[in-house]
């Protein structure tokens, strides 16, 4: 899969994806560092990448339609769980196919994942 990660992406969970044999880019490496979320969804969309965040801001539908993405997954993450976070994300990615991950927004926590 194709991934975006949002500047507040642990790195540690950008270099997991990668060791995975996904593709990811971070925002810093295509200079989107401090840019609005517009923005930086409209590069995920144009690129046809899956934005990965833990921004709480992308979670809010009315703003960002998942018809109008290619797929938004926040991470409900903090330093002392990233490992059972990093757990469900893992889950997520075998259980939902690209197809399906597409246009939709995927919450994931420490313990489960919630589809929308």
């Amino acid at each position: 899969m194709n991934f975006l990660t949002d500047e507040c992406v642990y790195n540690i969970t950008t270099q997991l994806l990668r060791s995975w044999r996904h593709d990811v880019l971070t925002t810093q490496e295509v200079g989107l560092a401090g840019k609005p979320d517009e923005n930086i969804l409209a590069y995920a969309v144009e690129h046809k990448r899956i934005l990965l965040t833990i921004d709480m801001d992308f979670s809010n539908i009315r703003r960002f339609p998942p018809a109008n993405h290619t797929g938004i997954i926040v991470l409900k993450i903090r330093p002392r769980i990233v490992e059972k976070v990093h757990q469900v994300l893992a889950q997520v990615l075998r259980d939902i196919d690209m197809e399906k991950l597409g246009k939709s927004l995927v919450i994931i926590d420490q313990s489960k994942y919630r589809i929308r």
